[in-house]
């Protein structure tokens, strides 16, 4: 008996679709190898000798739907991860990196995942700064390398000291070598809420800022898989859930 002529037609579009997607699929790779920082709770922390916290956890369900085995961390310094991507010493960068056209240039960013906005942390008992004009004439402490450093050095009198590491800059406000730290938001909260009896959260510093997980510029297929996986987290819930569990609040559509 002969098939139908539109019937043909949607036996090979049908197989064209598959074939599509059969070869979006393979060209995410099994294993996605991937940098990120430490210390830097709720983003990424270690846990059991492991990296994870918030930004780890949704890269990994990302490529789990993008259709990866697993991805390999390495943690770097966060001055050199960008460079390090830009290499293509990894596939991508994820660490709370916030989209900026400088970084934009050397490296491809995936669709935003999250407002950044700066939080101001200060030591247990110290009066008198709350806001960033407060931080006026004052010593003040920031990552080397991130946006809290034009932040800081924006403010009016401010004498800013930079360090490699959060850990180190936090080490440098309780032993009073600076008066304040200028960090992402999320992440001051979180150092205040585990250290609470030596610290305070004094503030926030809005800022018209985004995170994005940077890929190496030869990635093109594995950014698109995880942007589409992006879209599917939030479309199921898991998005969400992930906000949620590490106390996170301020979104991006």
């Amino acid at each position: 008996m002969r098939r139908p002529l539109f019937a043909i037609v949607a036996v090979a579009v049908a197989g064209a679709a598959l074939a599509g997607a059969s070869s979006a699929a393979a060209k995410v790779p099994k294993v996605i190898t991937a940098l990120t920082i430490t210390g830097n709770g709720p983003f990424d922390i270690r846990r059991g000798g492991k990296p994870t916290g918030f930004d780890i956890q949704l890269v990994e369900r990302m490529a789990r739907i993008a259709g990866a085995r697993s991805v390999s961390w390495k943690v770097v310094d966060f001055d050199n991860l960008l460079d390090a991507v830009a290499s293509d010493d990894a596939m991508l960068g994820a660490a709370s990196i916030t989209i900026t056209p400088d970084r934009a240039a050397i490296v491809d960013f995936g669709n935003p995942y999250l407002q950044a906005n700066m939080g101001i942390v200060t030591r247990k008992g110290t009066p008198g700064i709350e806001t960033r004009d407060d931080l006026r004439g004052q010593r003040v402490g920031v990552l080397e390398g991130s946006t809290a450093v034009p932040v800081a050095r924006g403010i009016p009198g401010a004498r800013v000291r930079t360090y490699l590491t959060m850990p180190a800059t936090y080490r440098a406000l309780l032993n009073a070598k600076v008066n304040a730290v200028i960090n992402d938001y999320g992440q001051s909260r979180w150092y205040v809420r585990h250290n609470a009896p030596k610290f305070r959260y004094a503030g926030i510093i809005p800022v018209d800022q985004q995170y994005g997980i940077a890929f190496n510029q030869s990635r093109d297929s594995l950014r698109i898989a995880m942007n589409r996986a992006l879209v599917k987290m939030k479309k199921d819930g898991s998005y969400q859930q992930l906000v949620d569990r590490w106390g996170l609040q301020s979104q991006v559509p």
